[in-house]
């Protein structure tokens, strides 16, 4: 069984190199956790990710984006063409993306599967129709909510969902996730995300420092979080990378406190270092009920797989499976990231990192890749030779 995976993931130096020309940050989220679970699902069996790169009207002064292939050991990512005109994204554009996929069935000697990035409309859509010329199964990643996504018109929302009902199984985050996409009770898988475990370079760093990498944005809780630093009586230092409106803001706040280091946006490689390297990373993200049943924080997975301390805001489905292996604080506000600080500069050093080295271990033995590689990728085999469409 091959698996077609669909969606906007690039081999992390191809993704690298993309953004680098790119008129305005690109959030690397997407990228990051599609990029993962192909990672796992390559460690169980041949998989070809079929990618329809970023690639929006201006976002790049060129409008023609050629096909191209690429390789990360066992994964050979075959990356579409597109145009950055409206004339051809609203109606050639389809079209364009079928004939495409379908030569990578009809180049297949082995039996194939989809498994497709629902939130990528066009993409997925295409995908779909595909599968049903070909009468091949087709297995969303519903990674969240969109009604809950901020920036999306209700047109995309709508589209989105119609295309729901034509899916033969779902990978949740959530269970809620499940209950809300999975009107028709199909076959599914759900799991909270994937940890990877890695083995980056030291920063050389001087000062030992609290670390967050994330979008900058005030509803993510960045100023709480800078403001909250601030009051902290301590000579660490606080770093700061990502992307988002926030940067000028930031910058002003490092000029008055020099503490305060903003590190502009990282590659992959570079992010997990400076995570490896903190004395303790911070997830301060305000808790919020509805977004909590339809979504779990990557980055609280990611902090804990790299075996250093967290302080992080409430998650229920991480909190119950890692309450001792982090400091959690319930919403997020300025005097509870402050006293969380606080406590963590009280411990024992030597005995936080031991805790921190334990939560590593234990995350990825339940989230590691290969762990849920596998389990997907059985959830996948056995769907798949049940009944056809």
């Amino acid at each position: 069984m091959r698996i077609i995976y669909c969606s906007q993931a690039m081999k992390d130096s191809d993704f690298n190199n993309f953004v680098k020309n790119a008129n305005w940050d690109i959030n690397p989220s997407n990228q990051n956790f599609h990029l993962r679970l192909i990672r796992a699902l390559a460690s169980q069996g041949p998989i070809t990710a079929v990618t329809l790169r970023p690639f929006s009207i201006g976002l790049f002064d060129e409008r023609l984006l050629s096909e191209a292939i690429s390789k990360d050991e066992d994964i050979i990512f075959k990356y579409l063409s597109d145009k950055a005109t409206r004339f051809y994204q609203l109606f050639q554009r389809g079209l364009s993306l079928r004939k495409q996929i379908s030569r990578e069935i009809k180049d297949s000697k082995e039996e194939v599967v989809f498994v497709v990035d629902a939130l990528k409309y066009s993409l997925a859509k295409a995908a779909i129709k595909v599968a049903l010329k070909y009468r091949i199964k087709i297995f969303a990643v519903i990674t969240d909510n969109p009604r809950l996504l901020s920036g999306v018109s209700k047109t995309y929302i709508k589209a989105v969902e119609s295309l729901y009902r034509h899916y033969d199984g779902f990978l949740t985050l959530t269970l809620k996730l499940n209950d809300y996409a999975n009107r028709f009770k199909k076959p599914n898988y759900t799991f909270a995300g994937l940890a990877e475990s890695t083995s980056p370079s030291k920063i050389k760093i001087t000062k030992p420092y609290f670390f967050f990498g994330g979008a900058l944005y005030e509803r993510y809780g960045v100023m709480n979080l800078i403001n909250a630093f601030k009051k902290v009586k301590t000579d660490y230092q606080l770093l700061i990378a990502g992307h988002g409106p926030l940067i000028e803001a930031i910058e002003v706040m490092a000029k008055e406190d020099s503490r305060i280091r903003y590190l502009g946006l990282l590659s992959k490689e570079d992010l997990i270092s400076y995570q490896c390297s903190a004395v303790c990373n911070i997830n301060p993200r305000p808790f919020d009920q509805k977004l909590d049943d339809y979504s779990v924080p990557s980055k609280v997975l990611e902090y804990l797989s790299v075996g250093v301390p967290l302080i992080s805001t409430m998650n229920g489905a991480l909190h119950k499976q890692f309450c001792g292996e982090a400091i959690w604080i319930k919403d997020g506000g300025e005097d509870e990231l402050r006293k969380a600080m606080e406590l963590f500069l009280l411990f024992n050093p030597e005995d936080i990192k031991k805790k921190a080295l334990l939560a590593k271990e234990k995350v990825l033995s339940i989230y590691g890749l290969e762990i849920q590689g596998r389990a997907i990728y059985d959830f996948i085999a056995v769907n798949n030779s049940s009944s056809s469409n």
